[in-house]
C-alpha cells in the first residue's frame, strides 16, 4: 500500500502565490470602488445614497475617532483628515484602505459590509456611516 503524497513545495508555493494574487485583485477592486477620489475612474455609475447613510450625521466626537484611527493608520498629520478628504487623497493605496477600514471597524467595534461602503466618496460619509451603526 502506497503512502499518500505529500503536496509539493512547489504546488505549495504556486497554491500560496494564487492567493496572493487574488487577494491583491480584491484588494484593488475595493479601492477602485470604495473612497474614490474625484479623479479616479469608476467601475459603475454612481447611486444615490441609501438610506442608512442618511439617517445619521456623525457626531464630532465620531469624526475625532475616525481622524485619529485614519491619521495612524496613513501616518498623516491629523489636522489633514478632515470630512471632505478622502483616504486616495491622503495619500492610501489598495492595501492602506483595506487595513484602514479594517481598523475603524475594530475601534468602533462594528462591521463595515462592502456593499455600504462602495457608496461612500470621503471622511464624512465614513464618519455619517459608522454613526448609523452605533
Amino acid at each position: 500500500m502506497s503512502r499518500p503524497r505529500q503536496p509539493s513545495l512547489a504546488m505549495a508555493r504556486s497554491s500560496l502565490l494564487a492567493v496572493g494574487l487574488l487577494a491583491v485583485a480584491c484588494v484593488a477592486l475595493l479601492q477602485s470602488l470604495a473612497f474614490a477620489g474625484a479623479g479616479a475612474p469608476q467601475l459603475r455609475a454612481q447611486r444615490p445614497l441609501s438610506p442608512v447613510l442618511l439617517r445619521a450625521t456623525a457626531t464630532p466626537e465620531t469624526m475625532e475617532k475616525i481622524a485619529d484611527v485614519v491619521a495612524e493608520q496613513l501616518g498623516v498629520d491629523k489636522a489633514k483628515v478632515v470630512g471632505s478628504a478622502t483616504l486616495s487623497e491622503l495619500g492610501a493605496d489598495s492595501l492602506d484602505i483595506v487595513e484602514t477600514v479594517m481598523a475603524l471597524e475594530e475601534s468602533f467595534d462594528i462591521e463595515l459590509p462592502d456593499e455600504e461602503t462602495t457608496q461612500l466618496k470621503n471622511l464624512q460619509d465614513v464618519g455619517d456611516l459608522i454613526q448609523s451603526k452605533l
